[in-house]
């Protein structure tokens, strides 16, 4: 079909959805992105347990871009992938088939998912169907079934979607409509400029251990966001695939034998502290935590030989300049080899 023309799509097109009135989706791709920029600054997918969407301000500043290749084994909902200046190498890994299979189908068939996410109705009895495992599913409608459970939820995040959590609204409405409605389409909408940004993106699903030994080397920084240890929240069964403490001494383990740069997202806590004690350790302003009522810190420890601690008050410390010095130091380290 020509880009820019508008196709209209019957239930009997898209797999898996059963029938309901036919739907007008605009094509044009480069429409959909120039509305989405303009609508917003920051993108993202669906919420996410976790998620650092809300911490992009403290985050992204202190991720150097100059690395050659930018990996994240632990990517949930890659808002800090989606929203990071782009490395010549990237690498998003998550060991949650459901999301992995999502971003792979997003970046893969993008306009064809959209297209089918679009036919969508916000409906309690979609959530509920979204919620059942059936053989046979293609890619495809697991991804739309995924998109449904993220965004359809009372929460907003993915892993803590339930049948008896849709999220209907009663009085509040946005644009003339429900405000659920109004932020479903809108998520919809957004999908658009993220299919551009995957683009670029090596998409795995396997253990984030294996990822690191897979892609390590000089010229790589990972961005670890593991499950925060249990002491650290209120609700110990969040993730889909929670991390023991052992399993957080093993990360540890592995991460202080890499060779290339590691930042470490988490909460402070005595095990954190205990394992990347000898890192640098930036905080972020405090904040609640939904789960527990009670005040956080989110921080971020690194194996960077640069001071970070006064990111943005002392100009020593500018992310420019660690930039630059960090391609000084490999450029020696290339003459020396």
């Amino acid at each position: 079909m020509p880009r820019g023309l508008v196709a209209e799509m019957s239930a009997n097109d898209a797999n898996g959805l059963h029938a309901r009135r036919p739907v007008k989706y605009e094509l044009n791709r480069r429409r959909l992105v120039g509305r989405a920029a303009q609508r917003r600054e920051k993108m993202i997918a669906f919420g996410y347990y976790g998620g650092k969407f809300s911490h992009l301000d403290f985050i992204l500043p202190l991720l150097p871009t100059a690395y050659q290749h930018y990996c994240e084994p632990f990517g949930g909902s890659a808002a800090v992938l989606i929203n990071r200046k782009p490395a010549n190498v990237e690498t998003y890994n998550d060991v949650d088939s459901e999301v992995a299979n999502f971003f792979e189908c997003l970046r893969e068939e993008g306009q064809d998912l959209i297209r089918l996410i679009s036919l969508t109705p916000f409906s309690r009895e979609e959530l509920v169907r979204a919620h059942k495992q059936e053989r046979g599913l293609t890619p495809m409608e697991r991804a739309r079934r995924f998109f449904v459970r993220a965004r359809q939820t009372r929460t907003g995040l993915a892993q803590t979607s339930s049948e008896g959590r849709w999220a209907h609204c009663v009085l509040t409405s946005r644009a003339g409509m429900a405000g659920a409605v109004s932020r479903w389409l809108g998520s919809v909408e957004g999908l658009a400029e993220i299919v551009q940004r995957l683009q670029r993106v090596q998409i795995e699903n396997v253990p984030a251990i294996e990822v690191i030994r897979r892609y390590d080397s000089p010229d790589t920084l990972f961005y670890c966001d593991p499950p925060y240890p249990h002491e650290a929240r209120g609700d110990v069964k969040a993730y889909g695939f929670e991390m023991s403490d052992a399993e957080h001494e093993r990360l540890a383990e592995v991460l202080h034998q890499a060779e290339g740069a590691v930042a470490v997202s988490g909460y402070r806590c005595a095990l954190m502290n205990r394992l990347y004690g000898d890192w640098v350790r930036v905080d972020s302003p405090v904040h609640l935590c939904n789960s527990s009522k009670t005040s956080r810190i989110e921080s971020l420890w690194m194996n960077y030989k640069q001071s970070l601690r006064k990111l943005g008050s002392d100009p020593e410390n500018s992310p420019r300049l660690l930039e630059k010095k960090a391609r000084t130091k490999r450029s020696r380290r290339n003459a020396q080899t």
